[in-house]
């Protein structure tokens, strides 16, 4: 069976025919480094700009103090651009810790071909009976969609992530994979 692409989620066969799959959760990093990432250009910019205004008054006669007054912004900056980048990156895995959904959400997960591998649960694949789509809303603006994988008995054990137009494929993908119905 051929790797599909998805949008959003990617899916990768890693040595020993284990295939990983990672879902949408993982835009939250992608977020917080572009956050920190803007933090920190602007505090370039701003560290530049007042060590140029300073050394354009007062020359190189002063130059420690023109280092420490463009150091300023640098680290201020980047201070600030740490704490959204920790707070979506760790503190939606906490966050999930505390609530329980660290076992439901499979976010990165590898499948062996026997074993569903998520974080350091580990399910046979002889206890998923079906995938199905999955949509849970916080808001009207932003439902998240997701794949739910089922027990035999019904209840869920795992869901992936995914954007709305890779929800459909990623069910599929996993129905095949799982082999179940």
């Amino acid at each position: 069976m051929g790797l599909p692409e998805f949008s959003a989620a990617t899916v990768e066969e890693m040595e020993s025919g284990v295939v990983r799959i990672r879902g949408k959760g993982l835009e939250l990093n992608k977020t917080a480094n572009l956050i920190f990432l803007i933090f920190f250009g602007f505090g370039c910019f701003a560290s530049a700009m007042i060590f140029f205004v300073g050394y354009s008054e007062v020359g190189f006669d002063d130059l420690g103090y023109l280092f420490e007054s463009a150091a300023l912004p640098l680290v201020f900056f980047t201070l600030m651009g740490l704490i959204p980048y920790f707070l979506l990156t760790y503190g939606m895995r906490l966050l999930r810790v505390a609530t329980g959904y660290h076992k439901l959400w499979w976010d990165d997960f590898t499948f062996d071909g026997k074993d569903v591998k998520s974080g350091r649960f580990k399910f046979n694949v002889g206890d998923i009976s079906f995938v199905e789509s999955g949509i849970q809303k916080f808001t009207d603006s932003d439902p998240w969609h997701y794949a739910s994988i089922m027990s035999s008995n019904g209840v869920e054990i795992g869901r992936v992530m995914v954007v709305y137009r890779d929800k459909k494929k990623m069910v599929n993908y996993l129905s095949d994979l799982f082999e179940a119905t």
